[in-house]
C-alpha cells in the first residue's frame, strides 16, 4: 500500500471544516451497497461541525507555539487496483483502526474510505496530541511506521499481496 501524508497549517476553523468536508464527501464515501465507513479516535460525535470545533479547540490547547505549526495531518493509504475485490468493509475498518492507533497514539483522528476509482482510506489526524504535544514524527520514524503497517497488512490480509510496496528499500537518488 502507498501512504501519502499532507500537512495543513491553516488555523482557521473554516480551513479545518474545508478539509473535513472534502474527506467526508458523501458522494465519495458510499460503497457498492450505499454504506459509509467512518472510524474515529478521541472524537465524540458524527457531526462534522463538532469535529471542526474539537480539532480547533485541540490545536488551541497546544503546549507550544510555532509559526509553521501543523494543525492537521491528512494522510491517505491506497491499494493496487488488483486488491480492490479483496477489500471488504471489515478489512478496511481494521486497517483504519490500526493506522489511527499506531500512527499517533494520543492524537485525535477520523478516517473514511473513498470508493471512487480504487478504494483508499483518508485520515485526518490532529497536529497535536490530546495532551497538547506535537504529533510530528521524523521521516525515519514515518518510514518505520509504514513498514510496521505493511507487516500488519501482510500478516492479517495476505490476499492484498498486489498492494505490497517495499518500504525497506532506499529510494533512488535523481
Amino acid at each position: 500500500m502507498i501512504v501519502k501524508a499532507i500537512s495543513h497549517r491553516a488555523t482557521k476553523k473554516s480551513s479545518i471544516r474545508k478539509l473535513i468536508n472534502y474527506v467526508f464527501n458523501p458522494e465519495k464515501m458510499k460503497d457498492a451497497d450505499g454504506k459509509e465507513l467512518v472510524v474515529k479516535k478521541f472524537v465524540g460525535s458524527y457531526d462534522k461541525e463538532k469535529w471542526a470545533d474539537a480539532y480547533k479547540k485541540n490545536d488551541d490547547s497546544r503546549t507550544f507555539e510555532h509559526s509553521k505549526r501543523t494543525v492537521l495531518r491528512h494522510e491517505i493509504i491506497s491499494f493496487a487496483p488488483e486488491s480492490a475485490p479483496h477489500l471488504t468493509r471489515e478489512k478496511l475498518k481494521t486497517l483504519a483502526k490500526y493506522y489511527l492507533q499506531e500512527r499517533s497514539e494520543k492524537a485525535m483522528g477520523v478516517a473514511t474510505v473513498h470508493y471512487d476509482k480504487s478504494p483508499h482510506i483518508h485520515f485526518i489526524i490532529s497536529g497535536v496530541s490530546i495532551e497538547g504535544r506535537s504529533t510530528r514524527i521524523s521521516l525515519k520514524a514515518f518510514k518505520a511506521f509504514k513498514i510496521k503497517l505493511q507487516d500488519f497488512q501482510q500478516e492479517r490480509f495476505p490476499e492484498l499481496s498486489h498492494s505490497i510496496v517495499d518500504h525497506r528499500k532506499k529510494k533512488d537518488s535523481p
